[in-house]
């Protein structure tokens, strides 16, 4: 059975992923939509030189509510660490602009069986000057996978041969995972059988990034934990990181590219209060916000919006002898809520509601999975309130209840945040209203709730995972054995599905097994899927050529610039 170990939802930058996500919006010119690209992308768009002349400073300064968590590229599992990374550090490949794109490697061939990838890594430097190798990639892949290094990421790596043995613990033998450099400018890895979707699983990926033994070494466990303990060889070098309050970047003039970098300079503000962001922004203190309330795009009718890549749902604590262990329970909540509602009054514009766990943006060789390999939870929108007291009568039928009243209370932890208290609160109010079901919102700051998520002490908690360039990435989450299977649903026959498709060789049956497999989970309810969340945010028409990334849903700013202004 294959074991995942990944917290592959980015766990700390949760509130963040709720505000809300969609396609890039043409509203907002001053950011460039995900568009096709060269794979050696140039640094400006098409219309940056007619709109304007460069500025003489090119400084950009942004502002969000959350800190980056750490810059040690085996443990990094969030989103605002992903987006300083991004920036720091160079990977095999890049997701740029919709496409793969050459970074650190300028080639790779794929064998004729597709069972192994060949990279070849250009000549480039650390900031200090020192040449990257193959040899730092595999030193860094190997050790997010070594046990010892205590990694939520290592599923990422379950297609790479040995990887699966070697993180669980089966095999002590580093060299027996299929990663090698086979000398200093070539990176080999061996997968288990052909992947269609690997190579955009790396340059999408948020963990594919070298690393400097000698620094792990100096630092240990502090590497990555500040600007002294931490050396990229991206296009900008953090210079200073003020832990909730700063990150200063400054351009790396030993990157590879440095002649397409133009800005000198970025500052991230991290300011908790929207408020206080919104008047930076006014005042002129920063440049771009990155995401903003629904509340707040009625004041800015020129937002400009992203999508993120990411599936909220909630999950229902379903172990044997919990009170959602029952299914008709789950199936009476579920098919109650008015989700098109709820994304209607509190969602950023363009969220889209779904009843399924697999991205609808996923594609094989240009058709959409989603399309091709259909199931749903057969929940409207908007909900059956009918179908829903059917099934909690049938609940209470199972556990001896008289009536709903006799229930017991159900306990929603929530993210001390407006927007989950937001959400927590309309779907208390409809729980109660359609089927008089007591529901209690157990509001804790951040830490607190991810704890109480990963110890399973709550009934409900409303959860935002990166949906991933496989379209197994969620539903693989909730296998029997799985590290990620917040819900404590055990369904051996799911599990054995998820196990077979992972195994196919033949792409259409291993599709047409996972939706099988997703049919199931939809049916057993041990999560709602609710809507695939969108982001607003604000810039000045000034700054040009900032992109989004669509599985981290951050901005990058690699190749903008500044004009006059």
């Amino acid at each position: 059975m294959k074991k995942i170990l990944s917290l592959s939802m980015m766990i700390v930058l949760m509130i963040s992923l709720f505000t809300g996500c969609t396609s890039s919006s043409d509203e907002k010119p001053a950011v460039t939509s995900n568009t096709s690209t060269n794979t050696d992308t140039e640094a400006t768009s098409e219309g940056s030189n007619a709109a304007g002349s460069l500025a003489a400073m090119q400084e950009f300064t942004f502002a969000s509510a959350n800190d980056m968590m750490t810059l040690d590229v085996s443990k990094m599992n969030d989103e605002m660490s992903a987006l300083i990374m991004y920036a720091v550090n160079e990977p095999l490949v890049r997701y740029y602009k919709g496409e793969v794109t050459m970074a650190s490697a300028e080639s790779y061939e794929v064998s004729e069986d597709g069972t192994k990838v060949i990279f070849h890594l250009r000549d480039l430097k650390w900031s200090d000057g020192e040449p990257v190798t193959a040899g730092d990639f595999e030193y860094a892949f190997k050790r997010l996978l070594n046990p010892e290094t205590g990694s939520s990421q290592c599923d990422i790596f379950d297609r790479v041969s040995g990887a699966i043995a070697y993180y669980s613990g089966e095999n002590a033998d580093a060299e027996s995972v299929g990663i090698k450099a086979t000398d200093d400018k070539t990176l080999e890895m061996t997968l288990t059988q052909a992947d269609p979707f690997f190579i955009e699983h790396i340059a999408e990926g948020i963990n594919f990034y070298p690393l400097r033994k000698d620094y792990v070494g100096k630092y240990a466990e502090g590497y990555g934990s500040g600007a002294e303990s931490f050396i990229g060889c991206g296009p900008f070098i953090l210079s200073e990181w003020v832990q909730g309050a700063s990150i200063t970047l400054e351009k790396n003039e030993n990157y590879w590219d440095a002649d397409k970098i133009k800005l000198t300079k970025v500052t991230e503000l991290i300011v908790g209060d929207e408020n206080t962001r919104v008047g930076m922004y006014d005042l002129g203190d920063v440049d771009e916000l990155y995401s903003i309330s629904k509340t707040q795009t009625l004041n800015y009718p020129d937002y400009g919006s992203k999508s993120g890549g990411t599936l909220q749902h909630l999950v229902y604590m379903s172990s044997e002898g919990s009170l959602l262990s029952n299914k008709n329970l789950r199936l009476a909540l579920s098919h109650s809520i008015d989700r098109q509602a709820i994304v209607t009054a509190l969602s950023a514009p363009g969220t889209e509601v779904t009843d399924r766990m697999i991205d609808p943006t996923s594609t094989l060789n240009g058709e959409s999975i989603a399309e091709k390999y259909p199931a749903s939870t057969g929940i409207p929108a908007n909900g059956d309130v009918e179908k829903a007291k059917a099934y909690l009568n049938d609940a209470l039928a199972e556990m001896n209840l008289s009536s709903v009243a006799d229930l017991q209370t159900i306990n929603y932890v929530c993210l001390d945040s407006s927007s989950h208290k937001a959400y927590a609160e309309a779907l208390q109010a409809r729980w109660a209203d359609t089927l008089g079901v007591d529901v209690e919102i157990n509001i804790m700051p951040v830490p607190q709730a991810i704890g109480a998520l990963l110890s399973g002490e709550f009934d409900i908690f409303l959860n935002g995972m990166g949906t991933g360039v496989s379209p197994d990435t969620l539903l693989s989450n909730y296998t029997f054995d799985g590290a990620n299977n917040y819900a404590k649903w055990n369904n051996q026959a799911y599990s054995d599905l998820i196990e077979a498709q992972f195994i196919e060789t033949d792409i259409n049956k291993r599709l047409e097994t996972l939706q099988k497999a997703e049919q199931l989970f939809l049916n057993e309810s041990p999560v709602t899927p609710l809507w695939l969340p969108g982001t607003a945010y604000i810039c000045k028409d000034y700054v040009q050529d900032l992109t989004y990334g669509r599985q981290t849903g951050s901005i990058e700013f690699i190749y903008a610039s500044i004009l006059e202004h």
